[in-house]
């Protein structure tokens, strides 16, 4: 399984050269040629990694996790996550939803979606969806979005 670390502080451990981040002074090890002091150092920043692990201050997530969080970003405007673009995750394209609700703004429709994201149409929405439905959310070529339900599709903007 692929593991991606975050390190989400400033923790540090001393190393023999100064201090050091918990997976920098894990990585060090490796360049030592003894096998008693390699080992010594092991442990000692295998510790440090644990204890930095504990505090919350490094936080260990698979890729799958990754995914899932950017996949709830799905839409919304925002600066280049360096926690997405470091994992080197795909921008998604397209995103199924679960409809939860609907409610009417005007001639526009706002729809809630499983998992907390907030749609609302950039143009009027005749028969909106029943709660339940599934949703298919699309980039569109241009940057916009589309909501397609049933056999109707709409130009839509996240809100929320």
């Amino acid at each position: 399984m692929i593991f991606e670390m975050l390190l989400l502080g400033g923790v540090s451990v001393a190393a023999a050269e100064g201090p050091q981040a918990p997976l920098a002074a894990l990585q060090s090890c490796r360049t030592i040629t003894d096998d008693a002091a390699r080992l010594a150092c092991f442990d000692k920043a295998a510790a440090a990694l644990d204890s930095a692990v504990q505090a919350k201050s490094v936080v260990v997530v698979d890729r799958a996790t990754l995914n899932k969080a950017r996949e709830r970003q799905f839409g919304m405007t925002r600066r280049d996550d360096p926690v997405f673009t470091d994992a080197k995750l795909p921008e998604p394209r397209r995103l199924e939803a679960k409809l939860i609700s609907v409610q009417p703004t005007g001639s526009y429709l706002q729809f809630a979606v499983e998992g907390g994201g907030v749609w609302q149409t950039t143009e009027a929405a005749f028969a909106p969806p029943l709660p339940g439905a599934k949703l298919v959310i699309e980039k569109g070529a241009v940057g916009g979005y589309f909501i397609s339900y049933g056999a109707r599709s709409v130009r839509a903007r996240r809100v929320k």
